[in-house]
């Protein structure tokens, strides 16, 4: 961002009506602390007036034609001027002395260079000013000041000790008058523009707090502010120096009360400078609690403007990252209006023509979803903001809500509630939430973000196990059926595909809706077709080895739950498990991507034992040989039967346990196979499976003498 030029101009103050009714309001909120109180917890300036450096006033005279003669000189060169008749008369040795050396700065300056050598005597004489307590010290400052425009005058004031003159100036405890102040910070604010030598002085001895002190002055604030933005642009030590003073608090305190003028220049350096702050963890870390009430109060503000809209924004989503300030929007109240800021982002005038401005908003939209996903994760927003709260019922009327953003945080936000079977089961038993979610999953409107966070909230209902039959009876098994071709987004192919395993476990009704025919008309194509082999579908489709995975796991769950019911002699089993290998060929196939898989142990031995109920049955034996004709599935298998973990876990701490489930889980699947293959195997097959049950029963008989022996 590029420094600006602090000119002689004045700003009319505009109040605020109810401004005093506003901070006895956000006082009564018991975490929002005064200015005043914020000030008094930071630490004093290192630098001070009363340095050795820096005189006290009215300690020394001087008679007032000398002042007048000081200042016409100083005047006269920082304009150009050759001096004065007046200037050369050698009335007193100071004069002659300050003389010479603007005389030789103005030389300087025309040859386009500004010595600091001759300027020495002008910090002289300002302390000389400044001791006499002579009224035209400010008149010189305002010269200065006008000087320090030009950018050639910065670095000599600065080594000269002009600057620090300054500062000390506006640190100082005395009383000083207005025009000094506001003349003493222009020609801080012009001098340190672009200048990081300047800044450094500034920041040594944390002089932005003395100048952010001043903002409470109502006479320099439009000074004030823009002095700390021209010191903090591009210079980190001064923005995080800013940011640890409580800038923003302060900042938005004072917008807060209508206590800054209504000029858009400075409102633009005022929200500059909160979102700054916020981008420092000493700014965040520093702040009060209440920050997040003052950003929230006027986010939500009628008269707010897009840019404004947009610093707090951004502000609000820095310090909601942090626990501290999620519980405190939790506590005390916030969430709501975090909510209402969401909302205000549809209403706040853009201009749509701007691609910079649709793309911004897009972005602060979805930053305040994730602040609210943050706060909502929270395990005090379930205790502060239950089912039955206005809250939650505004979230519910968001689940159908025309805008995408309302949409994707009502399901987020909910969804973080449904963390019990009860939550869960009241949900759906009594708020009918699935009923609306179901809906929106059969909507040809919704987005690809809108159907991932919906099939989330779906995930967290389903994990309530009595919840799965209300969820399949209202249609979600047809409904997410829709999504696993919805080959844009493969997340939400992956959550389509995770609710119907969930649905479907220990569930024989679920179970037979996702073997049901995709058309009740026998004379139909797809009267031969099942859900289920939609699913397959995707699983021939992906390049996802989680979706393979996940669909494997649903194969491997049905056949937990159909085979030992089968194996009983339940006819409804029975038939299920006939449909299973009769109408889908390559059912067993994603059962060997469970098993191939190296990321999770678990789920390769769910595989095994899925593979082993398989092979039991002779319908069965036929879909796990063709699973087995995949190389990488048979190497993985004579790993187990040799009972080693697979190559690619070697040197890892793998489970023995698991390594052992496994090989016991292969050895049934080999025995089965060899028992009902019926000729089925290629040629080859059957002599391998047989190798390896005899290499195993020689290792276990070695393994019995070899213990005999010892």
């Amino acid at each position: 961002m590029a420094s600006i030029d602090i000119s002689n101009a004045s700003v009319a103050l505009a109040g605020s009506k109810n401004a005093s009714q506003q901070s006895a309001a956000a006082k009564a909120l018991g975490f929002k602390p005064s200015i005043e109180e914020v000030l008094s917890d930071l630490p004093e300036l290192s630098g001070s007036s009363e340095s050795s450096s820096f005189p006290q006033r009215n300690s020394e005279t001087l008679a007032q034609d000398e002042q007048e003669k000081m200042f016409r000189a100083l005047k006269n060169v920082l304009d150009n001027f050759e001096p004065s008749d007046d200037s050369e008369s050698p009335e007193s040795f100071d004069l002659k002395e300050l003389q010479s050396s603007l005389e030789q700065a103005d030389a300087d300056a025309r040859r386009g260079e500004r010595n600091a050598g001759p300027l020495q005597n002008v910090h002289t004489i300002l302390c000389k000013l400044w001791s006499v307590n002579s009224g035209l010290l400010s008149q010189a400052a305002e010269a200065l000041a006008n000087g320090s425009r030009d950018p050639s005058w910065r670095f000599p004031i600065g080594q000269s000790g002009i600057l620090k003159f300054f500062l000390d100036v506006i640190a100082s405890k005395e009383q000083v008058e207005t025009g000094l102040l506001l003349h003493s910070l222009r020609l801080i604010g012009n001098s340190c523009a672009d200048t990081d030598e300047n800044r450094e002085i500034v920041v040594k001895d944390n002089y932005t707090l003395a100048i952010i002190r001043h903002f409470l002055n109502p006479d320099i604030i439009h000074v004030a502010i823009p002095v700390i933005y021209n010191i903090c642009m591009d210079y980190e030590p001064a923005h995080s120096q800013m940011a640890a003073n409580r800038a923003a608090y302060i900042i938005l305190s004072l917008l807060k009360d209508g206590a800054i003028p209504e000029n858009e220049a400075l409102l633009g350096f005022a929200y500059d400078l909160i979102e700054l702050s916020s981008e420092q963890a000493a700014g965040v870390e520093n702040s009060p609690d209440g920050i997040i009430w003052l950003i929230l109060e006027l986010a939500l503000h009628e008269d707010i403007v897009f840019e404004q809209y947009s610093s707090l924004v951004n502000s609000l989503s820095a310090y909601l990252d942090k626990e501290r300030f999620q519980n405190a929007c939790i506590v005390n109240s916030m969430v709501e209006k975090t909510l209402s800021v969401l909302e205000r982002s549809f209403t706040i005038e853009i201009d749509t023509s701007s691609k910079e401005d649709v793309q911004n908003i897009a972005q602060l939209r979805l930053k305040i979803n994730t602040s609210l996903a943050e706060v909502s994760a929270s395990p005090l927003f379930a205790e502060y903001y239950p089912l039955d709260s206005e809250l939650s019922k505004t979230l519910k009327s968001w689940v159908v809500a025309d805008e995408d953003q309302l949409q994707i945080c009502a399901c987020v936000m909910l969804g973080n509630l449904a963390r019990s079977d009860e939550v869960c089961q009241t949900m759906v038993n009594d708020l009918k939430i699935h009923e609306e979610l179901i809906s929106v999953l059969n909507s040809d409107d919704a987005r690809g973000a809108v159907l991932h966070s919906v099939l989330g909230f779906l995930k967290n209902l389903a994990i309530a196990g009595e919840n799965r039959l209300t969820l399949a009876r209202a249609g979600i098994i047809p409904a997410v059926s829709r999504l696993w071709a919805y080959d844009s987004v493969p997340q939400v192919q992956f959550s389509a595909s995770t609710i119907a395993r969930q649905v479907i476990i220990s569930s024989m009704e679920n179970i037979a809706r996702l073997l049901a025919p995709l058309s009740e008309d026998p004379d139909s194509p797809a009267h031969q077709r099942t859900y289920l082999s939609l699913l397959l579908a995707l699983f021939e489709k992906t390049d996802s080895a989680p979706i393979k995975t996940e669909i494997g796991r649903t194969v491997a769950s049905i056949c937990r739950t159909v085979s030992p019911k089968a194996r009983d002699g339940d006819a409804e089993a029975s038939s299920l498990l006939e449909k299973l290998f009769k109408l889908h060929e390559g059912v067993a196939n994603p059962v060997g991507s469970m098993i191939t898989q190296t990321q999770w142990p678990v789920v390769r031995s769910e595989g095994w034992f899925a593979l082993a109920l398989m092979a039991t049955t002779e319908s069965g034996c036929v879909t796990v040989v063709d699973c087995l004709r995949n190389e990488e599935v048979m190497e993985v298998l004579k790993t187990t039967m040799a009972g080693e973990p697979p190559s690619s876990e070697e040197g890892t701490e793998t489970n023995q346990t698991q390594v052992q489930k496994d090989h016991g889980n292969a050895l049934v699947l080999l025995q089965a196979l060899l028992k009902n293959e019926s000729d089925v195997l290629p040629i080859g097959y059957r002599e391998t499976m047989e190798d390896l049950v005899k290499n195993h029963a020689t290792r276990l008989l070695d393994g019995s003498q070899s213990q005999d022996t010892s």
